[in-house]
This record gives structure tokens, sequence and C-alpha cells, in this order.
């Protein structure tokens, strides 16, 4: 039951991720949205209005060029929402590392024009949704999301409350570019997803944003350090682009829950991984609409994680295990009869199915081959004039030794008498 309800989800996700797809065709840059050749420009185009104390240099946006600065770029007309866009930015953080109260965001939000910059340089009521990147939340460095229908005004202190995704960012004092890539497919099954450097971040189908015009935007401060916040590139398309759709082998690393725990014994302190039941007291005090909301979440989550070839795998896995079941059905059957229809000598019974005759009658020349080899072993037990009966080895060996003995002897008495005949010659010689 749970693989045929998981090869259910992943075909609806496989359907899901074809429907969007489907935008992905003939994706076109919104160049009134996009800036995609600043190394080549000169400066800023006309379908920006930059604002604080951000300035144009050496081919990139800085928003914050000095301490305790602030700075923002907005489009100058209003994307036309429809039924998907794309948006990157290319951006990098650079002259510090650490705990800032500072931060960078990107905006994708409705509503007229206001004084408001009281978050990062950018409103704190909005209309829309908000990316934000900093190092000043409980979990350090992230990327988190944020959601507002314009009537709760957001502050440094309870945004936090309000991420509806996250994950963990190393973006601080680093040379080298990220690119944070928004995603939006609207209809039946809606897709929010955010990626950095092509890996998925967060990726949610419980968000619809409503149809209507948005201003783009990147916005920034510093607090009261020298970090420098600065966009190199920014891209918009009009649909979902192919990278976008990228499955998420390479997920990006998430906050985990840790408590600590003291050994009442020794003293010693330990951090422990938790899950979210367990930082809740413990499965007592979940109720059944808890546990439904956690389904529903992990549901979610297998359904953001692209398992498309996850379901084709188990549905293959499924099919092997049919067929093996059926044939190993057969073997057991063709065996239970052979042993049924076994005659009185104890030998077996005629086999049913044609495809087993092979099998045994090799069966039956290995244990021809058994027994001829065990004749050829008590044959090559016999001594060598074979059963007939001659004299046995051990008895030649013996009276051999019998004459051999003497005749050794006596060569050896030969021998000496020889050796002293031939000294004496010698002896003679030298007189």
């Amino acid at each position: 039951m749970i693989i045929k309800n998981i090869v259910q989800i992943g075909l609806l996700a496989q359907q899901a991720l074809a429907g969007a797809n489907s935008h992905s065709k003939a994706v076109s840059m919104n160049k009134d949205f996009s800036l995609p050749d600043l190394v080549l420009a000169e400066k800023l185009p006309n379908t920006f209005i930059s604002g604080g104390q951000t300035v144009f240099e050496e081919g990139r946006i800085v928003l914050t060029p000095k301490a305790s600065s602030k700075g923002s770029l907005w489009s100058q007309k209003e994307y036309a929402l429809t039924d998907a866009f794309t948006a990157e930015w290319t951006v990098r953080s650079v002259k510090h590392k650490g705990k800032s109260v500072g931060g960078l965001a990107m905006w994708f939000i409705s509503g007229k024009e206001n004084d408001d910059l009281k978050l990062h340089s950018g409103p704190s009521q909005f209309d829309g949704l908000q990316l934000l990147v900093d190092n000043n939340g409980e979990l350090g460095s992230t990327l988190r999301a944020h959601l507002n229908d314009g009537t709760k005004q957001l502050s440094s202190s309870n945004i936090y409350d309000e991420t509806f995704g996250s994950c963990l960012l190393a973006y601080q004092d680093s040379t080298v570019p990220l690119t944070i890539r928004l995603t939006y497919s609207s209809g039946q099954n809606p897709l929010l997803k955010v990626q950095v450097d092509n890996r998925v971040c967060f990726q949610t189908r419980k968000v619809e944003l409503p149809i209507q015009n948005y201003k783009i935007g990147i916005t920034a401060d510093n607090a009261d350090n020298e970090e420098s916040f600065e966009l190199l590139q920014l891209e918009v398309y009009d649909g979902i682009t192919e990278e976008s759709m990228i499955p998420n082998a390479n997920i990006m690393e998430q906050p985990k829950l840790l408590t600590k725990v003291i050994n009442k014994k020794t003293g010693e302190e330990e951090l422990v991984e938790k899950t979210a039941l367990e930082m809740n007291g413990g499965a007592d005090s979940i109720s059944n609409f808890d546990l439904l909301k956690k389904m529903n979440r992990l549901e979610g989550k297998i359904l953001a994680n692209d398992i498309a070839s996850l379901s084709s795998a188990i549905e293959e896995l499924v099919q092997i295990q049919t067929v093996q079941s059926r044939k190993l059905e057969k073997v057991i059957t063709l065996l239970t009869s052979r042993r049924t229809n076994s005659g009185k000598d104890g030998e077996d019974g005629t086999v049913i199915d044609e495809s087993f005759k092979d099998f045994f009658k090799m069966d039956e020349k290995l244990e021809q081959l058994l027994l001829e080899q065990q004749k050829i072993r008590e044959v090559s037990k016999q001594n060598a004039f074979g059963a007939s009966g001659g004299p046995h080895i051990d008895e030649i060996v013996r009276k051999l030794s019998i004459w051999l003995i003497p005749l050794v002897a006596l060569m050896m008495i030969m021998a000496y008498y020889t050796f002293r005949i031939r000294q004496e010659i010698v002896k003679t010689k030298l007189l």
C-alpha cells in the first residue's frame, strides 16, 4: 500500500512537472526588466530607477558602496503577471564576514510607491514576495522567503517568524557571485521555486500569487560595517526556463533542530539533533490535526523533490518482483508434483514442465560421473599386478633388500683395499 501511494504521488509530480515544462517552450527574455550586459553598459538604462547611495561602476551596480549605506534598484515599469515567469539576480557580498544587521532583499511586489524604506531599504509593509539574504537570524547565514498581503508590517525583529521557505547560504566575503533564481507558475497546480546556482533552496505548490502588476527590484543596507552588496546581472523571462526545471539532485542544506542534552550523572553537555515531533514534547502532546499537518508537509516535500525517476524505478521493481513471484510459484508447484508422483523405488516421477528436463538430465549425468570417479579411486588402490594375485610390492622390496645389503658391504670392503694398494704403489715410486 505504501509503495502504491508513493507511485501515485510520483505520477502526480511527473504530470505537474510535465505541465510546468510546457511553459519552458519558446521562453524569451523581457528586456524592459532585465540587465544582462552591465559590463558593456556605460550607464544604467532608463528602464530602472536607483535610490539611496547606489552607484554604477566597472560593470556592476553597488548598492552599499561604503559603511552605513543603503541602496535600491527598481524597475521603471510594472511587470504584468500572466501564467509564469523566471527572475534571476546575480549578486555578491564582499568586504565583510560575520554577524550583521544589514542584508540584501529581492522583491516581487505590487502597490504604489511610498517612502517606506524601513526593511533593508525596502518597504516594511508590502503586497507580494520578498527574498532576504542576511546573517542576522538564529540560523546564521541564510536565504529566506516572506509573503505579505500588505496588512502586516514586518521588521528585523519579527520577519524571521514569517518565513515560509529557507535554506542555509554562505554568501559573505566571496569574489564568486551567486545567481538566485525565482521561478513561478500559476494554474491549478502552482509552483514557486527558488534556486541558488542551479541548486534547489526550496520549492512549494502551496503559494499562489494574484494575477496583477508587480514591481521587480533589489535593495540592501550594510548597517554599521563596510559590507558591499553588488548586483552584476538581472534577467527576467516571460515563462519557465529549462534551467528552472533541473531535478533536485543537489539540494541545499536546510536548518536543523538541535537541543542541548545534559547527562545527569557526569554533567557533560551534548548537542543532539531532534525532530519536530520530539521538540514539541513527544507523541503524547501531538493531536490528530497536528499529525495531518505534518503528513501534508511530508507530501509537499515529496512532490517538491521531483521523484519522477524514483516512481519509475519503483514501478520497475514492482514488475520484476511480480514476475519473480510467478516463477517461484511455478517451481514450487513442479517440485511438489515430483514428490507426489515418485515411485516406490524412491525415484522421482515424471516432470510436468518440459523446460526442466534438461536440468534433471544434467543432475543424472553428474551422478554418473561421481560413480565413475569412485570406481577409478578403488582401482588405483589395487597393486600394480591387478586383482589376479601377484606378489605385493612390499614383499618384493623386502627380498631385494636381503640381497642388496651384503652386496653393498662387499663393495665397500673392495673400495677400502683398492685405496690401500694405491697408497703402497705411490710410496714405492717415491723410494
